[in-house]
């Protein structure tokens, strides 16, 4: 029992230290993107946006975290000559395994409830608060800019004065529309409730080879068209919790395409709690390969899998299940399948037998 505590105490540390250090590795960029996504509005509205975005990516951080984890813990008693101690003890090496299958099935199931119940609530969030905080930022221009850029909304000018700008250039590019652009020696901006009244004066439409006069010099637009609510998506499957997606099938009134992306999406979310055990089965025979406890071979290791496993099921599971080449469920778990194949030999021929 001794052993067992050991074993255990090590996984979830290695684990908990490794999920923190990617965490840092990983939060910058996730800020950097969430400035870009939000047009550069104020640091909270930033810090707000980032746990978001944190929820979604938890899982992956997670199963890289513990594969991690399984490779540097096991590389290290083989290392220190702890595995062969253990061995000449008479403990069958089937036993370390059990502390680290346990550890994979808490953190496969606390996996699975945050991809099917936490995240899609987010994804959905996340995309409402950017819209709103974009909203938000466009009507509170900054004295003196000359620039913004909105995604569907930019206009740049060379000078501002007051709220107009001078020598301006305007794109609108609605969601699903095509992107109008226009040019004016000036443009007065006026912002009433949900509408963006713009004042123009000597506008034109741009075109790929033409310029053409327009004749009205005030446009108006609303901002919820512009920066459009991802509540027009909440049908998308991965808006929906698990339980929503079941009834949804359920119901047998969705199309083949809807219903096939559904199953996808459902299997999806399962599989990805079943890969804290396809990481076990292969970062055991790893970390014993390696016979180093370094986090740097076992970093190296740890992200050469995780990337084969995420291109397997993002990319062509994905790809396989929308085509209908492969049955949804099949495809949501091709990837864990041929990795859990590929980890029990590898664990067999290098740990039990």
């Amino acid at each position: 029992m001794t052993l067992f505590w050991y074993m255990l105490r090590q996984l979830f540390v290695a684990t908990l230290f490794a999920v923190v250090a990617l965490g840092f590795v990983v939060f910058p960029a996730v800020a950097v993107s969430a400035v870009h996504k939000l047009g550069g509005v104020s640091l909270g509205a930033v810090l707000r946006y980032v746990p978001m975005v944190g929820v979604e990516l938890l899982p992956y951080l997670l199963s890289l975290g513990f594969l991690l984890a399984v490779v540097s813990t096991f590389g290290r008693l083989a290392g220190d000559k702890e595995w062969i101690a253990i061995q000449m003890a008479g403990v069958h090496p089937a036993r370390l395994l059990v502390p680290g299958m346990l550890l994979a099935v808490l953190l496969g199931g606390a996996t699975t409830f945050v991809a099917s119940v936490l995240s899609p609530a987010w994804k959905l969030e996340q995309g409402n608060f950017r819209n709103n905080t974009l909203i938000e930022a466009f009507r509170q221009l900054a004295p003196g800019r000359t620039e913004l850029d909105f995604g569907p909304f930019y206009i740049g000018s060379r000078a501002r004065d007051g709220s107009s700008f001078v020598d301006v250039q305007i794109r609108v590019a609605p969601e699903g529309k095509d992107p109008v652009v226009l040019v004016a020696k000036r443009a007065t901006l006026q912002f009433v409730g949900d509408e963006l009244f713009i004042e123009l004066d000597e506008p034109y439409y741009v075109g790929e080879d033409h310029r053409m006069r327009v004749m009205e010099v005030q446009r108006i637009l609303k901002l919820s068209e512009i920066f459009e609510r991802r509540d027009a998506d909440i049908t998308r499957a991965k808006y929906r919790t698990s339980g929503t997606l079941l009834e949804d099938l359920a119901a047998g009134e969705l199309d083949v395409d809807k219903r096939r992306r559904y199953r996808f999406e459902l299997h999806r979310r399962l599989a990805l709690g079943a890969t804290f055990l396809m990481f076990l089965l292969v970062g055991v025979p790893t970390g014993l390969w390696l016979r180093s406890g370094g986090q740097l071979s076992g970093l190296g290791a740890a992200s050469l899998y995780a990337f084969g496993y995420y291109v397997l099921s993002l990319q062509l599971g994905k790809g396989l299940a929308y085509s209908g080449q492969l049955p949804a469920e099949l495809a949501a778990w091709l990837a864990v399948g041929l990795g859990t194949f590929l980890g029990a030999v590898l664990t067999w021929r290098w740990t039990l037998r």
